[in-house]
């Protein structure tokens, strides 16, 4: 009645659309699902659903699109930075620019002030200026391949293994910031010589063990005036 005429397709037609099998997979991904639940809901739909090794295959598309995205954000964001510092003229005599930086860290399951076990963990690097992300990092104490094999005291076939991390669940953080500070240099060509953080000691300390501006003979500090921010922020 209203005369219009509207197309809607489920293939790719040209190279700006997505194929229909790579937008489902990708809003699985994004609901924190899995191949299970997509069987599930095609069978409440009485659709057919694609089989696991294609939905593995366009998962792992997904996951290379993802993290191609995710790291020329955070070059981007280096870059944005930078140039905020350098109008300030916040640079060593080397010309590099220096920053101040927020880091915190979260494991996969909460723990009161006991019981830190968790088997994974996250932290990120955040600029203090555009509240934008320099580098995140992930530690895994567990593989469930390795494991499964492991119980059934057979050999680990050759599989992508996400494990990287042997040491205690409480270091995990503090190991993946430290790799983020000596890697500041190399990846966005930016010093973090200030940082704010949460109180966590341990952070500061290895930070001070590993010495990542050595070159430079600068020490990162701990910027205090910015600890009522950072307590909002959280």
């Amino acid at each position: 009645m209203c005369n219009k005429l509207e197309v809607i397709t489920t293939e790719c037609n040209n190279s700006s659309s997505v194929c229909i099998n790579t937008a489902v997979v990708t809003a699985v991904v994004n609901t924190g699902q899995g191949f299970s639940q997509l069987d599930t809901f095609t069978a409440v739909l009485n659709m057919p659903n694609i089989s696991n090794p294609s939905y593995q295959k366009y998962h792992n598309d997904v996951k290379k699109h993802t993290e191609d995205l995710a790291f020329d954000a955070v070059i981007d964001a280096g870059k944005e930075e930078a140039a905020l510092a350098v109008m300030e003229n916040n640079v060593n005599e080397n010309g590099i620019p220096l920053i101040t930086v927020i880091a915190d860290g979260a494991w996969s399951k909460r723990s009161y002030k006991s019981g830190y076990n968790a088997l994974s963990g996250v932290a990120s690097i955040i600029g203090y200026r555009t509240k934008k992300v320099f580098f995140m990092g992930v530690r895994n104490k567990h593989c469930s391949v390795c494991q499964n094999n492991e119980n059934s005291e057979k050999e680990s076939p050759s599989h992508q293994c996400f494990k990287n991390w042997n040491g205690t669940s409480t270091a995990m953080e503090s190991d993946i910031i430290v790799e983020g500070f000596c890697q500041s240099v190399t990846m966005h060509n930016l010093i973090y010589d200030k940082l704010i953080e949460d109180g966590d000691s341990s952070v500061m300390k290895k930070l001070t063990l590993s010495k990542p501006y050595a070159d430079y003979d600068i020490d990162v500090k701990k910027n205090r005036m910015y600890e009522p921010y950072f307590k909002k922020l959280l």
